[in-house]
């Protein structure tokens, strides 16, 4: 296997993690925004803003995150052409989310998912080099 295309396939699907964290980021922060909000006496405008002004960096990072990450992956599949089995299961799950998000996500999901079914036999297990081989008579 090419030793490049699978560091790149890691990596991109390690950086696609970046839209899960930054959900999760921006969740936790409006929470706690509001949170605030409710528990002081008066409102606080500029506190608000500045709450949510933050949620809103653990989205945008997330999403530079999740670009890159998109990359790379698609750098490994069609210029690389790195094509181990649990690549493939990793495609699967990332078209998947690419789907759900609409409608940015929806081009590259339905691209990966024709991809992967038209060129099934390309992600077929590899071998290692460590099976024994036997003479052309043998079983």
């Amino acid at each position: 296997m090419n030793r490049r295309g699978k560091q790149f396939a890691i990596w991109g699907v390690v950086l696609q993690s970046g839209l899960v964290v930054g959900a999760l980021g921006t969740i936790i922060a409006m929470v706690r925004a509001f949170n605030k909000l409710a528990q002081s006496e008066t409102p606080q405008p500029e506190a608000l803003a500045a709450a949510i002004s933050f949620a809103l960096y653990t989205t945008a990072v997330g999403e530079i995150m999740a670009l890159a990450g998109s990359v790379f992956v698609f750098i490994a599949l069609f210029g690389i052409r790195y094509r181990a089995p649990w690549f493939r299961s990793a495609l699967w799950m990332l078209s998947i989310l690419w789907l759900l998000c609409f409608p940015v996500g929806i081009i590259p999901g339905i691209v990966i998912i024709v991809y992967l079914v038209n060129h099934k036999e390309e992600f077929a297990q590899q071998s290692t080099g460590t099976e024994v081989l036997l003479p052309s008579g043998g079983r």
